[in-house]
């Protein structure tokens, strides 16, 4: 099966469980993420990038919400215009999101609109450095033991994760329905080194 095949069929198969299934998986997985933080610490502020859960993924709010009560500066992905993207060399930034100012937030409620800089508060949701993530969540299609990460086909994460500092924790995350034997990789693709799955 290529990858646009395992991609449809991986994403029938998520959207397939019951939604209460989901949300219970989903609260499984963020529990153990907040035990990773936890471990990590609080002694200087820290930041943690999560994305905001479209369709059937796998949801990291509670995960989110247990990171800013923490202190820490939570950020998610926002996708840059054609014109900002071709100046800074990626389709995806990460900008820092107040627990308050979520709901505000036009690229957590409009995950996959590419935003001009112009569009965008960025006193108010500064773009964090890559370098300055501590930990980042990452979503997937499928995954198997290797670590291999089928996306959603854009590279966005293929091209974000090299930018990261070597201490950064990159976590996939997933449902175990979503583990695969082999998923079909290219030359660009990264595998991850950590997922964690319920």
């Amino acid at each position: 099966m290529d990858k646009a095949e395992l991609r449809q069929v991986m994403i029938a198969r998520r959207d397939a469980l019951d939604l209460d299934v989901r949300a219970a998986k989903s609260a499984a997985i963020c529990a153990r993420l907040v035990e990773l933080l936890d471990r990590l610490g609080a002694a200087a502020p820290h930041t943690v990038a999560v994305y905001a859960a479209m369709g059937s993924e796998v949801d990291p709010a509670a995960f989110a919400a247990a990171a800013a009560k923490r202190s820490w500066r939570v950020a998610y992905p926002c996708m840059l215009s054609a014109t900002d993207a071709m100046a800074c060399g990626q389709r995806m930034c990460m900008r820092a999101v107040s627990a308050g100012d979520a709901s505000e937030a036009p690229f957590i409620a409009h995950p996959t609109r590419a935003f001009a800089a112009t569009d965008v508060d960025s006193d108010r949701f500064p773009i964090m450095p890559a370098e300055a993530l501590d930990m980042i969540v990452v979503p997937l299609v499928a995954f198997d033991q290797t670590g291999a990460r089928l996306g959603y086909g854009g590279g966005c994460y293929d091209r974000y994760l090299p930018m990261l500092s070597p201490a950064c924790q990159i976590i996939g995350i997933a449902f175990d329905e979503q583990h695969v034997d082999r998923v079909p990789t290219d030359a660009h693709d990264l595998p991850l080194p950590h997922i964690i799955s319920a």
